[in-house]
């Protein structure tokens, strides 16, 4: 097994999750919509960007309980669930009708649809476009299509306003995000990767991808590469900073550190595409490139 044991959780959760379907067809969304009997009465959310989702599209009531890595909103009802419990009889006691996977765990979906529980699995979106059809999907099977509609259309805008404003300062530009100190990266295939490729910039993982999204990366190559920012999703996990990554060996005559381009970012945005991190970041972004 390659170094995922000591990469940070959010790398862990992210690279299980891409096996995970995301269910949003158009077929499936009118069915949900149009029937009021699937309608949940009480979500469990097991997923950060699912929590952000049901509450963004006016879900929020119907959740009862959050896994222990949803963030936002501050209120949701918290639990101590991770998403890969071993018995889903641990779920029991929220009495929930739906439950929201970020990954895909077979055994405890067999459990819960033995119950009659409805599960649905949610695995990362690789585009904006996957993102908002995901909300729209979580809109129409909970009962609010109009919300979600409105949420996506606000989301849309508030995105095109920064990448907009930040007037193509960003394009050609190189970056390098890391998620945890050994180097495990993203490329432009992913969700944080897209988030990039609206301000047309370059990822430097793209040459090291080797069939999967998500490549380890090394200090020769990360040197050779010498992107001009470097963006650090290991600031919860593994508390990296612009100083400790400039101290590392050999990393000092990087352009990104030499220009003071080394930008710490919180970890969700690695493992979260849920709309109010997505905006965070695209946000910060923005403001990085305009400097």
């Amino acid at each position: 097994m390659r170094r995922l044991l000591v990469a940070s959780w959010s790398v862990i959760a992210l690279i299980a999750a891409l096996a995970s379907p995301a269910y949003a067809t158009t077929a499936s969304l009118r069915t949900a919509a149009a029937s009021k009997a699937a309608t949940p009465e009480r979500i469990l959310s097991l997923s950060a960007s699912a929590t952000q989702m049901l509450y963004t599209v006016g879900a929020g009531r119907q959740v009862v309980g959050v896994d222990k890595y949803s963030m936002w909103p501050a209120d949701a009802p918290r639990t101590k669930f991770t998403g890969y419990e071993t018995d889903a009889e641990d779920y029991l006691k929220l009495h929930p009708d739906f439950v929201v996977f970020g990954s895909a765990n077979p055994k405890l979906e067999g459990q819960l649809r033995a119950l009659g529980i409805r599960t649905l699995v949610q695995g990362p979106a690789t585009t904006i476009a996957g993102i908002y059809a995901q909300m729209e999907y979580l809109g129409a099977i909970t009962g609010h299509a109009q919300q979600a509609a409105h949420a996506v259309a606000a989301m849309r805008r508030a995105i095109t306003q920064e990448v907009a404003a930040a007037k193509n300062a960003g394009k050609g530009k190189s970056y390098y995000i890391e998620l945890d100190p050994t180097y495990y990266s993203a490329t432009s295939q992913t969700f944080i990767g897209a988030e990039f490729s609206l301000f047309g910039m370059r990822d430097i993982a793209d040459g090291a991808a080797h069939g999967t999204d998500y490549p380890q990366i090394t200090k020769e190559y990360l040197l050779k590469a010498n992107p001009d920012y470097v963006f650090l999703a290991d600031t919860v996990c593994c508390q990296a900073t612009a100083t400790s990554f400039g101290h590392r060996a050999g990393l000092a005559i990087l352009k990104a550190v030499r220009d003071h381009h080394v930008i710490p970012v919180n970890d969700s945005v690695a493992s979260e595409w849920g709309p109010h991190t997505v905006e965070q970041f695209i946000a910060l972004i923005a403001g990085v490139v305009k400097r």
